[in-house]
């Protein structure tokens, strides 16, 4: 039976991979750890919320304040103070994409893949979407299938216009 994990991937197809779930943590920077978890009890709570999504191979994750504000419980202004004291004190980095941020967790500090791995510059985040950030009816309209564009083979013959079809190639016909 496979499980599904927080990056949407199951477990099932990382069987061969009895880590898939850890994240690794170096040592050196514990102390500092300690530090910033007594300065700000709440970017403390947010660094170790990206770390438990961050992609395996990306250390990074999209995720809203509004999101933020509602697994931490506490204000947009405090998230705010939180974000800034992460990406001032390195824990953190965020890049812009359009409205949002992906959140860069440090590599040096925690990390998924093996060491060897850390080199690629493969951009992926997991994304958190919030219900409270959509709209009102994104339940009702999820149920509604999208509409459907048609995709064209390589052995298909497009017809534009008013173009007349080729008579039928017998290799064209499904004769039985």
């Amino acid at each position: 039976m496979s499980e599904v994990v927080s990056s949407g991937e199951t477990n099932q197809s990382h069987q061969d991979n009895d880590n898939f779930n850890f994240v690794q943590l170096s040592r050196s920077y514990l102390s500092q750890m300690r530090k910033l978890a007594r300065k700000s009890p709440i970017a403390h709570e947010v660094l170790y919320y990206l770390v438990e999504h961050m992609g395996r191979t990306t250390n990074a994750v999209i995720c809203s304040y509004t999101t933020l504000c509602e697994v931490t419980g506490v204000s947009r202004p405090t998230i705010g103070r939180a974000i800034k004291l992460l990406k001032d004190e390195n824990w953190i980095d965020a890049v812009k994409v359009g409205n949002a941020n992906a959140y860069c967790v440090n590599e040096r500090v925690f990390w998924q893949s093996g060491r060897n791995q850390r080199q690629y510059a493969i951009f992926s985040a997991t994304v958190i979407a919030s219900a409270s950030e959509q709209d009102s009816n994104f339940q009702e309209k999820a149920k509604h299938k999208l509409t459907y564009i048609p995709v064209i083979g390589k052995t298909d013959i497009v017809i534009t216009g008013d173009d007349k079809l080729p008579p039928p190639d017998q290799g064209d016909l499904e004769l039985l």
